[in-house]
C-alpha cells in the first residue's frame, strides 16, 4: 500500500460503504421474499440497520486514529464556519494576535539576552571564576580577581583543565599610517584566552606562548567590527604596525564576527603583561582580571565551588589585612554573563506582564467562543441526535480554536517583526547593549508558534467543554434566548472576565509603582550642580605621561587652556564623574583598631583638583578645600563627605583625624581631614549615598580622570574648542565621551525609560482588553435578557431602574475582580525593592488611584449596554420571543 493510501485509506472507506450498501439490499430481499413490498423493505431494512453515517464514522475510529484527511475536514468546517462570522473572526483573531505579538517581541529579547549564542567549543564546560565582595550590595560575588590570585588558582590543574586572564576595561588610543587617534575600550588577555574559548581567529593567527613578556607584548588582535569599521575589511591589515597608546604594535589576527561575550565590548585585544610586581601582596587590592576557565574532565560544577571556596579562604589567611572579608565563586559562563549584565531580572518582570497579557486576552477569546456556542446550541443538539458522539463535537470546536490561534499566531508574527524593529531602535543607550543584535530567530518562531498552541487550549478548552454538555431535547425544542443553558455559559463568562479585571488591576498597579519608582529615582536631588557642565573623558599613556610629575604638568596645562576658551568660566578634573559610580577602598582611622578581619572600613575614592567642589557646585559645610598648595611637597590632606562623618565618626567632628586609603599601586600614608562637603549620590540611578573620601590631585595623580568645564553657554557647543585646546597640547591623545553632565545622567538611565514604557504600554493594552471583556459579557447579558427586560418595560419598569440593574451588574463583576487583584498586589512593594537594587517604591497612595481608575473603565464599558437595554422595545422583544 503506497503512503497516500494509508494516509488517506480511501480505499478502505469505499469498501465499508458498499458493504453496507450489499447487507442493507440483502435485508431488503429477504423482506420482499416474505411477501413486503420492495419500497416498504427497503426502509425496514434500513431502520433495522441503523444510523449509516454513525456506523461509517466508528468504524474508522476503531481502525485508528484520526487520519489526516479527518483533520483536514475539521480545519475546512472550522473555516467555513469562521468566514461565515467576519466579525467574531476578526475580533478573536486581533485579541490573540496582540497577546501573541507582545510575547514574541519580548521573547526575542530573551533570545537575544539570556539564550546568547556562546562562541567557541563546548562553551557549556566553561567557567567564570570571580572575587566575592560581602561589603557590595550589588553582585557581590561577580567582582573580578586580583592578578596574585589569578597566578595562584590557575596552577591548581585539579578541577581546570586551562584558565586564562582578562582585563576587560582598559581605554587606549588607536592611530596609525593616514588614520586619526582614536578613543576605544580593549582588553589585555593572556596568550591562551582565544584557545581555551577553543576560537581561532578569521583572519592571521591568535597570540603564543611567550607574547605576554615584556618586549614581545607589542601584538594585538582585532575584532570584527573594528576590523571593519576602521580599516575597511582589508585582509592585509594582518601583519601591518599600528601605534596603540603612542606604541608599534603588529595585527597578528582579525577573530569572527560571532565571538562576543555578553557585556564585554572590547575592540581589539593585547597580551596581558605580569611583572613581578603584580605578585606582591600589595597587588592584590587591584582586582580588575576576569578569569575564564575550562572544567577538567571528569568535574562537576560543584567541584570546582568547594576547591574555589577552599583557596579563597588559604588567601584569607595568608593575607587577612587584604583578603579577609573577600572570597571566590565558580559561575558557569552563560550563568555568569547573565547575572553580570543584569538584564535578567527586567526581563523576566516582562515576561511575566506581557504572559498576563496573553491570558487576559485568551480569556477575552473564550468569552467569545462561548458567546457563539450560545448560538450554536441548537446546531450542536441536531449533530447529537444524528449521533455524532460528545468527543466529536468537542474535537471539532476544538479545531476551531485552534485554527484562531493559529490566524492570530501569524498575525501576530507580522506585528512582532515591527515590534523587534521598534524595540531595537530604543536598544541603544549603550554600547553592550546595541552589540547584541535581536532578531525574528528560531527560537522566537518556536516560542510563537507554542504560545499560538498554548491560546489555542487556553481560550477554546472550557468554551468546547462547556458547549458539548448539551441538552438535547431541551435546546432541540427550546427557541428562547434565556434558556438554562445560555445562563450557565454567562457565568463561566462572569468568571473570565472577573479574571480579567483582577489580572488587569495587578498589572496596572505593579507597572505603575515601577514606574513611580523609576521616576523617583530619575527626579532626585543629586547633591551638585549639573546645569551648564561639560565633561569629557581622558586616559594619559604610559608612554609619554609615565611619570607622575608629567601627569601634573599636563593637567595644569590642560586647565589653563580650557579656562580660556569662550564661554567657560571654571575648570576641575577629577578621577570620577560625580554621582558616576564610585571605586571603593578599604582604609584605617589612626587610632582605632580593628577587632578583627571583618571589622574594615571601605570608602568610595575620588582624586580631583582644588577648583572641582565651586565646578560642581559641591558646597564645603566646615573645615577647607584643596588649594595649589596641597602637592607632593606638603603633608597629604583628604576631605570627607557627610555620610563618612555619620558611619565612621558618629557625626562628631573629624577634623584633623588621619586616616590611611589602601590604594593599589600607592604608598601607604596618613592623611589629615581638613575639610567636610556636603553628600552627593553615589549614582544617578540609585539613592544610595556612599562614605567618599577626596583626594588632592598634586599628591596623587592618577592616569585616567574626567574634565569638567562650567560654561555660561550650552555646553556642547564647546566640544570643538575643546578637542582643538587638546590637540594644542598633545595631537594624539583623544578625548573619550564628550558629553553634558545632563547627557551623562541620562546615558546613566540606561534601559529604565525604555522598560517604563514597554510597562505602561503593555498595562494600558491589559486595561482595553479588560473593557472589552466588561463590554462583551454586560452586552451579551443584555442580549440574553432581552425577553425579561421587555416584561419589566411592559409591567412599568422605570429606563432608570433597567439602567441601573445593567449598571450594577457590570459593577459587581468590576468589583469582585478588582478586590481579588488589589489583594494580589499587596506584596508588590516589598518584592520589587527585592528584585530592583536601589529602587525605592513605596507609593500607598498608587492603590486607590489605580483602583479608581478601573473601575471608571468598567463603568465606562457598561455604559454602552445600560444604554442600549433602555431602548429595548417591548412590543418587539416579546413577538420575538
Amino acid at each position: 500500500m503506497t503512503f497516500l493510501s494509508k494516509l488517506f485509506r480511501r480505499r478502505r472507506y469505499d469498501d465499508l460503504t458498499v458493504s453496507i450498501r450489499e447487507h442493507i439490499a440483502e435485508r431488503a430481499d429477504e423482506l420482499v421474499g416474505e411477501g413486503m413490498p420492495r419500497a416498504e423493505a427497503e426502509q425496514t431494512a434500513r431502520r433495522a440497520f441503523g444510523n449509516v453515517g454513525l456506523v461509517e464514522q466508528r468504524s474508522r475510529e476503531v481502525w485508528q486514529w484520526p487520519t489526516a484527511e479527518s483533520v483536514f475536514a475539521d480545519i475546512r468546517f472550522a473555516l467555513r464556519q469562521l468566514i461565515k462570522s467576519p466579525g467574531f473572526t476578526i475580533t478573536a483573531v486581533v485579541t490573540l494576535a496582540l497577546g501573541i505579538a507582545v510575547n514574541a517581541t519580548m521573547f526575542s529579547m530573551v533570545s537575544a539576552f539570556l539564550l546568547p549564542h556562546l562562541p567557541g567549543r563546548d562553551p557549556q564546560s566553561m567557567v567564570v571564576v570571580s572575587s566575592v565582595n560581602p561589603d557590595s550590595q550589588f553582585q557581590p560575588d561577580a567582582n573580578p580577581a586580583s592578578a596574585p590570585n589569578y597566578l595562584a588558582w590557575s596552577k591548581d590543574t585539579r578541577v581546570f583543565s586551562a584558565m586564562a586572564a582578562a582585563d576587560e576595561y582598559r581605554t587606549g588610543s588607536l592611530a596609525g599610517k593616514g588614520l586619526q587617534p582614536e578613543a576605544l575600550t580593549y582588553a589585555a588577555v593572556s596568550p591562551n584566552y582565544f584557545p581555551v574559548f577553543g576560537v581561532s581567529p578569521a583572519l592571521g593567527r591568535a597570540f603564543v606562548a611567550g607574547e605576554d613578556q615584556p618586549g614581545r607584548d607589542h601584538v594585538l588582535v582585532l575584532s570584527h567590527g573594528l576590523w571593519e569599521r576602521r580599516f575597511g575589511s582589508d585582509a592585509s591589515v594582518v601583519g601591518r604596525v599600528v601605534r596603540l597608546n603612542r606604541e608599534d604594535y603588529v595585527v597578528a589576527g582579525v577573530m569572527p564576527a560571532d565571538f562576543r561575550l555578553l557585556g564585554f565590548t572590547p575592540q581589539l585585544w593585547t597580551p596581558l603583561t605580569l611583572t613581578a610586581s603584580d605578585a606582591t601582596a600589595d597587588a592584590r587590592k587591584n582586582r580588575s582580571l576576569y578569569l575564564f576557565a575550562r572544567l577538567a574532565p571528569g568535574i562537576k560544577l560543584e567541584q570546582a565551588r568547594v576547591q574555589m571556596r577552599m583557596l579563597g579562604q588559604q588567601a584569607q589567611q595568608d593575607y587577612p589585612a587584604i583578603e579577609g572579608r573577600w572570597g571566590a565563586a565558580v559561575r558557569t559562563l552563560p550563568d555568569f554573563l547573565i547575572y553580570n549584565f543584569g538584564i535578567g531580572t527586567a526581563l523576566a518582570v516582562i515576561m511575566t506582564v506581557v504572559g498576563f497579557v496573553l491570558f487576559i486576552a485568551c480569556a477575552n477569546v473564550a468569552g467569545l467562543l462561548l458567546t457563539r456556542a450560545v448560538g450554536r446550541q441548537k446546531e450542536l443538539a441536531i449533530r447529537m441526535s444524528l449521533g455524532a458522539t460528545r468527543v466529536r463535537v468537542v474535537r471539532q470546536l476544538l479545531t476551531e480554536g485552534v485554527v484562531i490561534a493559529l490566524l492570530g499566531g501569524g498575525v501576530g508574527l507580522f506585528l512582532t517583526y515591527f515590534g523587534i524593529r521598534v524595540i531595537s531602535a530604543g536598544l541603544s543607550f549603550n554600547d553592550a547593549i546595541a552589540d547584541v543584535k535581536i532578531s525574528l530567530d528560531t527560537n522566537v518562531l518556536i516560542f510563537a508558534a507554542v504560545v499560538s498552541l498554548v491560546s489555542a487550549v487556553l481560550s477554546s478548552v472550557a468554551p468546547a467543554l462547556k458547549a458539548s454538555r448539551t441538552e438535547i431535547n431541551t435546546d432541540l425544542k427550546s427557541e428562547g434566548r434565556g434558556a438554562s443553558s445560555g445562563r450557565a455559559h454567562n457565568r463561566m463568562r462572569v468568571f473570565l472576565v472577573g479574571g480579567e479585571i483582577a489580572l488587569a488591576l495587578f498589572l496596572l498597579i505593579g507597572s505603575c509603582l515601577l514606574i513611580r519608582g523609576v521616576s523617583l529615582i530619575e527626579h532626585q536631588k543629586l547633591g551638585f550642580n549639573h546645569d551648564h557642565l561639560l565633561t569629557a573623558g581622558l586616559v594619559l599613556d604610559k608612554a609619554r605621561y609615565a611619570d607622575s610629575s608629567k601627569q601634573i604638568q599636563f593637567v595644569r596645562g590642560l586647565i589653563e587652556r580650557a579656562r580660556q576658551i569662550p564661554g567657560v568660566e571654571k575648570v576641575a578634573v577629577a578621577s570620577d564623574l560625580p554621582a558616576s559610580g564610585l571605586n571603593s577602598v578599604t582604609f584605617h582611622i589612626k587610632g582605632q583598631t580593628e577587632a578583627h578581619s571583618n571589622d574594615q572600613h571601605t570608602v568610595a575614592d575620588v582624586v580631583v583638583t582644588p577648583e572641582y567642589f565651586e565646578v560642581a557646585g559641591v558646597p564645603l559645610l566646615r573645615g577647607r578645600l584643596f588649594t595649589g598648595r596641597d602637592d607632593a611637597t606638603a603633608p597629604h590632606v583628604v576631605l570627607v563627605n557627610q555620610e563618612f562623618v555619620h558611619k565612621y565618626f558618629q557625626d562628631r567632628d573629624p577634623l584633623g583625624k588621619q586616616i590611611q586609603l589602601d590604594v593599589a599601586r600607592a604608598s601607604p600614608a596618613w592623611s589629615e581631614i581638613v575639610g567636610v562637603v556636603s553628600d552627593v549620590k553615589s549614582y544617578s540611578e540609585d539613592a544610595r549615598v556612599d562614605p567618599e573620601v577626596f583626594e588632592a590631585y598634586l599628591q596623587r595623580p592618577v592616569a585616567s580622570f574626567s574634565l569638567m568645564l562650567r560654561s555660561t553657554v550650552e555646553p556642547k557647543s564647546l566640544a570643538s574648542s575643546l578637542r582643538q585646546a587638546i590637540a594644542q597640547l598633545d595631537r594624539e591623545l583623544p578625548l573619550l565621551r564628550v558629553m553634558s553632565m545632563d547627557d551623562v545622567i541620562e546615558a546613566q538611565k540606561n534601559g529604565d525609560p525604555l522598560f517604563t514604557k514597554l510597562l505602561g504600554t503593555f498595562a494600558i493594552l491589559a486595561l482595553i482588553l479588560s473593557a472589552i471583556g466588561i463590554y462583551g459579557l454586560i452586552a451579551y447579558s443584555v442580549g440574553q435578557r432581552t425577553h425579561e427586560i421587555g416584561i419589566r418595560l411592559a409591567l412599568g419598569a422605570k429606563a432608570s431602574d433597567i439602567s441601573r440593574m445593567i449598571l450594577r451588574d457590570g459593577f459587581k463583576v468590576a468589583a469582585i475582580g478588582s478586590a481579588i487583584g488589589l489583594l494580589m498586589a499587596l506584596p508588590l512593594p516589598k518584592l520589587f525593592e527585592s528584585i530592583f537594587h536601589g529602587l525605592v517604591v513605596g507609593g500607598p497612595e498608587v492603590y486607590p488611584v489605580v483602583l479608581a481608575v478601573m473601575l471608571i473603565v468598567a463603568f465606562c464599558a457598561t455604559f454602552g449596554p445600560a444604554r442600549r437595554a433602555v431602548h429595548v422595545d417591548p412590543t418587539t422583544a416579546l413577538r420575538n420571543e
